[in-house]
């Protein structure tokens, strides 16, 4: 088994604005995602997780896909699990004036 891909840009099926996905972030934003899940080798789901991490890039799509490598890495390391295919549908970030930036990251299969 692998990992399956996640869609982030809307050529690949997600439903982010690129404007967004391109605006480059100054402070490191947390990007979380909640109930996070795949399958093990067996092709059983593995328990859903929420998951928080502070990332610095130079855009808000190279923070997702570094995001979404270090999401794969967890499952492999600790549930011995694979990452589902998922597009993004949705990305909530926190008031522009909150002390740490946050970005929730809403996927769908």
């Amino acid at each position: 088994m692998q990992h399956e891909k996640w869609h982030w840009r809307p050529e690949e099926g997600g439903a982010v604005d690129p404007k967004l996905l391109d605006l480059k972030p100054v402070d490191p934003i947390v990007y979380k995602m909640k109930d996070v899940w795949g399958f093990d080798v067996d092709e059983l789901p593995c328990e859903p997780f929420d998951i928080e991490i502070r990332i610095k890039a130079d855009t808000v799509a190279e923070g997702l896909v570094m995001f979404e490598h270090a999401v794969k890495d967890y499952m492999l390391e600790h549930f011995d699990s694979f990452g589902r295919e998922l597009f993004v549908q949705r990305l909530n970030f926190s008031d522009e004036f909150s002390e740490q930036k946050t970005c929730e990251i809403i996927m769908s299969d």
